[in-house]
């Protein structure tokens, strides 16, 4: 049987060590594992140096297993087939990006049906495309920032740092309150306050967007790999118009050490869908569920 717990800080680097250096999906990213592990009950177990991570239900019961990664992903599959069976419950696969997709079809021929997941899938960029908003399909972006700067003059730029946590705290704040959201009972407010907490040793990067001294926009994120960077937050207060789109840019600009810069999922909602695509991503990392026949 195998033994699934909650991550904890000092396991955060132990099992990013169980995934490539080229990795692009959230899958890879421990340091949001660890920040969600409650709201969404995500657990971990290790098999044979091969970290097996899965979704459990608010009563513990297991939701389903994602797909393994270490020295034996055969052997994991086999230990993820005799859980389930130990459990009386279906070996259910869920979260899988298309390469992750692939290698279990050719390890689980025929066992499975997959069904695409359309709420889950990531929304990767070029930073230099972010960075940079070039041609006409920006133009839109680049008046929405030059519209920005003229009516708000007096803008600029920090990166989070100890100093100035309480000010990326207060953005997150006072948009859940323009949300008719209690910061208090909200989930993601709880998560962005625990990052900003542990800034230093989660080796997180952000920036905060003034506006005559007044923190309007907040944005904060953690690497997945050497090649991405993954945005896990991003907030701007309603009256700054075009205030996304300057922290996005801005933020963009001090990552260009990054290759892509992932947005994440659009959780099925229409509005964040669409100003997903706006940004025009390289690449739509796609997600499946593997249901047993």
């Amino acid at each position: 049987m195998l033994i699934f717990k909650q991550i904890e800080k000092s396991d955060i680097k132990k099992y990013r060590a169980f995934y490539s250096d080229d990795e692009i999906g959230c899958e890879a990213n421990m340091v949001s594992a660890y920040l969600w592990n409650r709201e969404y009950l995500i657990k971990f177990a290790v098999f044979d140096d091969t970290l097996i991570k899965a979704y459990f239900r608010s009563d513990g019961r297991l939701w389903g297993y994602c797909f393994p990664h270490g020295k034996n992903v055969k052997g994991a599959l086999k230990a993820i087939a005799d859980d389930a069976k130990e459990n009386d419950r279906q070996p259910y696969m869920g979260y899988m990006s298309r390469k992750e997709r692939e290698k279990f079809e050719r390890l689980c021929t025929g066992k499975y049906i997959f069904e695409p997941s359309t709420t889950t899938q990531d929304y990767i960029y070029l930073t230099e495309m972010l960075a940079e908003l070039p041609g006409k399909k920006y133009h839109a972006k680049r008046n929405h920032i030059s519209k920005f700067n003229r009516t708000f003059p007096d803008s600029k730029t920090e990166p989070v740092t100890a100093e100035n946590t309480a000010d990326a705290l207060k953005v997150a704040e006072l948009w859940c309150l323009e949300n008719e959201l209690n910061p208090n009972e909200h989930a993601e407010y709880a998560v962005i306050k625990e990052a900003l907490e542990n800034l230093s040793e989660f080796e997180m990067r952000g920036l905060i967007l003034y506006v005559n001294q007044t923190p309007v926009a907040m944005t904060l994120g953690s690497e997945i790999s050497p090649l991405c960077f993954d945005v896990n937050f991003e907030k701007a207060l309603r009256d700054y118009e075009g205030s996304y789109a300057v922290i996005n840019n801005e933020f963009a600009k001090t990552l260009t050490n990054y290759k892509y810069l992932n947005r994440e999922e659009d959780m099925g909602l229409e509005g964040l869908k669409k100003s997903k695509l706006s940004y025009h991503p390289e690449i739509i990392y796609e997600r499946f569920d593997g249901i047993p026949k």
